[in-house]
């Protein structure tokens, strides 16, 4: 994952708020972020009636990322980290994929067959990633796109189809073009796992 490298560095917009926390479950920040994903769909989906879902769906998006970021902090920093949270965590993040990637799929801006591939395409770079910790390797979180790259494409795509509204690219507006690199480069990178994978069992 690209912007895994990047976490130490970023780790002060987590920290300080993290220490205010303290009585905080993690796990209903967890489940917090995976309701602001739904409604991010949802809103993506209401794209039609006005470009001010779009922006709305934006700013939720941002919002579970962030949370996404600030569960784990919390667990760490009071000690809260446990199975069940993990389970939890990585188990909402699937879904949240699902409803994220089905706001845009099904929204006017999407396309169906690019939607369709990908959701199998972060959903089989994901399995592959999780399935190596299944056979006694480390969980795999590498190549690109990673979950965090992933968000950050979406951030970014949403924010260029607020501008570029009636301005199809090739016959297909940008957040289908977005579904298809998504696609296209999760498959890409389910092989990369999987080629990790497999040449360090032994």
């Amino acid at each position: 994952m690209v912007l895994d490298k990047s976490r130490k560095s970023t780790g002060f917009l987590f920290e300080g708020v993290a220490s205010r926390l303290e009585h905080v479950n993690p796990n209903f920040i967890t489940i917090l972020s995976f309701f602001l994903a739904a409604l991010f769909g949802l809103f993506y989906y209401l794209g039609s009636h006005g470009i001010i879902f779009i922006i709305c769906a934006f700013i939720l998006l941002a919002g579970s990322a962030y949370l996404d970021a600030l569960d784990g902090a919390v667990a760490r920093k009071f000690n809260k980290s446990s199975k069940k949270g993990d389970f939890l965590d990585h188990l909402l993040d699937r879904y949240s994929d699902f409803v994220i990637l089905l706001g845009m799929t099904v929204s006017i801006f999407g396309n169906l067959p690019f939607g369709i591939l990908a959701i199998a395409g972060t959903f089989l770079s994901s399995y592959v990633g999780t399935q190596s910790q299944a056979v006694g390797l480390n969980r795999i979180y590498g190549g690109f796109p990673g979950r965090a790259d992933r968000l950050v494409i979406i951030l970014l795509v949403t924010v260029a189809q607020v501008f570029t509204t009636n301005l199809p690219i090739f016959g297909y507006f940008i957040t289908s073009w977005a579904l298809l690199f998504l696609g296209v480069a999760g498959i890409v990178n389910s092989v990369y796992r999987a080629t990790l994978a497999y040449r360090s069992i032994t």
